[in-house]
């Protein structure tokens, strides 16, 4: 049995990561701010660990006795971005993790995304990063904290990549699974007949719990220095789609349209933020992804969409937030 340290254990991957974690046989460490909604953690058996990613001290006290870190911590994009808030979390914060599993001489585990990896054609585990990055701060802080973790592995560092896709599902913390920048949140609001257009560009969307189960397996089966795409089992699609088939499923008659941006609409960004926006004015291969090697490597089995949405609207219904 080996404890594992979890950061972002209260969010929506964070929280699988704990579970998957306990259901293996191991121990789950879950580094947690003073302030957050961490009740569900500690009746599942999860040990908690106050703390600040942003405090170097911190971390490290948290990784005591541990035998890796999951870094699921991440401050996401959306149509309003604290760069200050992004640097701290994302590059900081990853920073600290880093230097404290090097300190521990232990695994990490790092969750990132895929904005910042060259796309022109198929994307792959060996796909490398791109020369050029859009300038939304989500893939800057985040290919920065990449970058970075890859610098620290061709010094000796042992760290694993995990890079999750649209990732939506139940989590133990409604409050947190529902936070602005989560697609549950979009979920909802179509369902719920509120959001009757979406900006689109296609997204390998995912169960949170298959992105969990994916990245405990990179704890014993990882590589050190490549990454892992925990993608869904279809390839990628737009949001309205997804909405759609959510909608289809919980069995209401509402739709979602595909909004295409016109590239001379200089008031996009104010409406959808920048990351949506680098998003859709980016061209992207067919297919969008190969995660073969993931699958074989890391024995990845992830659930179809229907299924992980059937999951998703039968959880939303017993939490009360959707009728």
């Amino acid at each position: 049995m080996s404890t594992v340290l979890v950061t972002g254990a209260t969010g929506l991957i964070g929280s699988n990561i704990c579970t998957r974690l306990l259901d293996a046989g191991h121990r789950a460490r879950a580094f947690v701010r003073p302030t957050s909604d961490s009740g569900p953690l500690v009746e599942i058996g999860v040990e908690l660990c106050v703390g600040d990613i942003t405090s170097p001290d911190d971390v490290l006290h948290a990784t005591d006795d541990c035998d890796a870190i999951i870094n699921s911590a991440a401050v996401l994009g959306g149509a309003e971005q604290d760069v200050a808030e992004q640097q701290a979390t994302n590059i900081d914060g990853a920073a600290h993790v880093y230097d404290a599993g090097e300190t521990s001489g232990i695994r990490v585990v790092g969750l990132s995304t895929t904005t910042f990896f060259s796309h022109e054609t198929t994307l792959t585990e060996a796909s490398p990063v791109a020369e050029g990055w859009s300038d939304d701060p989500y893939t800057r802080t985040k290919g920065a904290a990449y970058v970075d973790a890859m610098r620290r592995v061709e010094a000796g560092a042992d760290i694993v990549m995990v890079i999750p896709g649209g990732t939506y599902g139940p989590a133990l913390s409604v409050a947190r699974a529902m936070h602005r920048t989560s697609f549950d949140r979009v979920l909802r609001g179509a369902i719920s007949g509120k959001i009757a257009k979406y900006v689109s560009y296609p997204v390998p969307w995912v169960l949170a719990d298959d992105v969990a189960s994916a990245a405990v397996s990179a704890v014993e089966r990882g590589e050190r220095g490549h990454k892992y795409l925990a993608f869904g089992q279809e390839g990628a699609q737009s949001t309205a789609s997804f909405l759609n088939i959510a909608c289809e499923v919980a069995g209401v008659d509402h739709r979602v349209e595909d909004v295409v941006i016109d590239p001379h609409d200089r008031d996009a960004v104010d409406r959808y933020g920048p990351s949506l926006v680098a998003l859709a004015q980016r061209e992207f291969p067919v297919p969008w992804f190969d995660n073969r090697v993931t699958r074989e490597r890391l024995g990845y089995t992830p659930r179809s969409l229907r299924e992980g949405l059937e999951l998703t609207v039968g959880w939303m219904r017993r939490e009360g937030q959707i009728p």
